[in-house]
């Protein structure tokens, strides 16, 4: 039996990760900070899974010395470490480089045959955005490291795509530029398929979006049909965004950082070969059926 660590097992991704590692039949260690996570249904439906982890090692990846141990006996490490807005008491590089650094140099001490790790699609285009430059960095340490990995690299999840209908139940959505830019976000579960079929294969790198095309406005349209809403759009010209994100950097580094990556997400393309099944329309109606937006 091939035996798993799961690190980020009770985000949105890994949570789905260890729902199909499990159902493949794979032995699973769940890295937490908070094993109670593992017990509810995440914000973006994401499952409860502690019934599916084997064992749970409670650690901080920012806290390597709470890391001890974590890789013992461990095969394969699967890592979606990461945060998605940087906080006032860490950072991109605390948690997205240096936690998985640490997690990748406890992985070669034990022996562990392969690396998994989560980045993002075409994140080498922009590296001038503090969270994906940190992401590559683990990448770069991964391609240096001597071990066997495979980085999955998905357009951007459907959990994402739920700050359309959440504006839109307020009444608005708006659009950095024309709305027009596309982008084939895709499902954690059809993610984590990947994740898991990648345990056997060679490629270094795989580029996934989901099984639909869609322009940025096509999405907040969804979102207001979805609920029954006549839409309101409202698309800000991209050079005011651009010269607003400017002026913001010497006040706010955290609010800089957040509207520099939404601005690059909607003023570029983001299509990667299409995986998987599940519809955007389906989850949006799924989370406003339980209430979770």
């Amino acid at each position: 039996m091939t035996n798993v660590l799961v690190a980020g097992a009770t985000g949105y991704l890994g949570k789905h990760v260890v729902v199909e590692l499990k159902r493949r039949g794979y032995w699973i260690r769940a890295l937490v900070r908070n094993p109670k996570k593992l017990e509810v249904v995440g914000p973006f439906l994401e499952p409860a899974v502690r019934d599916m982890v084997d064992e749970v090692f409670v650690g901080d990846v920012t806290k390597p010395e709470t890391l001890k141990g974590v890789c013992k006996g461990i095969d394969v490490v699967f890592s979606s470490v990461g945060i998605t807005r940087q906080k006032e008491k860490v950072s991109f590089w605390d948690v997205d480089y240096r936690g998985n650094l640490a997690l990748l140099k406890e992985a070669l001490s034990e022996g562990v045959s392969k690396f998994i790790f989560v980045s993002v699609y075409r994140a080498r285009d922009f590296l001038d955005i503090e969270g994906l430059r940190a992401r590559e960095m683990v990448v770069d340490d991964l391609d240096k490291s001597g071990m066997d990995y495979t980085v999955i690299r998905p357009t951007g999840f459907y959990s994402d795509m739920s700050e359309f209908l959440k504006m839109a139940k307020k009444g608005r959505v708006y659009l950095i530029g024309s709305g027009e830019n596309k982008i084939n976000p895709i499902h954690g579960a059809d993610v984590a398929n990947v994740c898991a079929d990648s345990i056997d294969l060679d490629e270094k790198e795989i580029a996934i979006g989901g099984p639909e095309i869609f322009k940025y406005i096509d999405i907040a349209q969804l979102a207001f049909d979805v609920i029954g809403k006549e839409p309101k759009i409202t698309k800000i010209p991209a050079k005011i965004v651009k010269a607003f994100i400017y002026l913001l950097r010497p006040f706010s580094k955290k609010n800089y950082t957040l509207a520099k990556f939404f601005y690059t997400a909607m003023t570029n393309d983001f299509v990667a070969p299409k995986t998987g099944s599940r519809k955007l329309r389906d989850y949006f109606e799924e989370l406003i059926s339980h209430g979770d937006c």
